[in-house]
């Protein structure tokens, strides 16, 4: 990774990465001179996301055709963190303070937090979320692009014809669409 002063940290499940997500990003590149995107490898919220290793893959597909503004990396840190405490969450906390330890020479590093999280409710059940607020800075983006990834998959698990497949691709970006066809993702009774 190059140089860097202003690094943006933006975990999520990544499930699948959309066209909000982009936004999110599109926005934090203002700020930032290259961003991590984190997926979660086990989610404090008890979410059941697709595989972690398909979630990397979609991601990666993502950053190749995403058009954000600033470099952007994928960042597989969680699965490690995860492998030192196994059956434990990682927390945006842990992950945070990893970063910051790995990058402390002359660069500021950043949670990058979409809409959804930032609202008091979602926010109030993050981890030490008082703490992360005074350790680190915080950049909230706004919602422009009201797409969720759980509305995508369920688009997705429950389409029954092809306009409705279609309109959940349309969420996501093209490379992110072929990946899902290609690998027969989020069809009622696949991963």
């Amino acid at each position: 990774m190059m140089s860097l002063r202003n690094l943006g940290v933006f975990g999520s499940a990544f499930d699948p990465p959309t066209l909000g997500h982009l936004d999110v990003l599109q926005q934090a590149a203002t700020c930032h001179d290259c961003i991590l995107l984190v997926p979660s490898a086990f989610h404090a919220f008890g979410k059941n996301p697709l595989p972690f290793g398909l979630r990397l893959q979609m991601l990666q597909c993502f950053v190749e055709e995403a058009d954000v503004g600033c470099p952007v990396e994928v960042c597989d840190l969680e699965a490690k963190l995860l492998e030192q405490n196994p059956g434990r969450p990682v927390y945006t906390y842990d992950l945070m303070a990893a970063l910051t330890r790995k990058y402390r020479n002359k660069t500021t590093v950043s949670f990058i937090r979409g809409p959804d999280n930032a609202r008091p409710e979602t926010w109030s059940r993050f981890y030490k979320s008082q703490e992360i607020e005074k350790k680190w800075p915080i950049f909230t983006a706004i919602e422009r692009v009201a797409i969720r990834s759980s509305e995508v998959r369920s688009i997705l698990e429950s389409a029954k014809i092809a306009d409705d497949l279609q309109q959940g691709l349309n969420m996501l970006l093209p490379s992110v669409q072929a990946f899902i066809i290609n690998n027969n993702l989020y069809q009622t009774g696949n991963p």
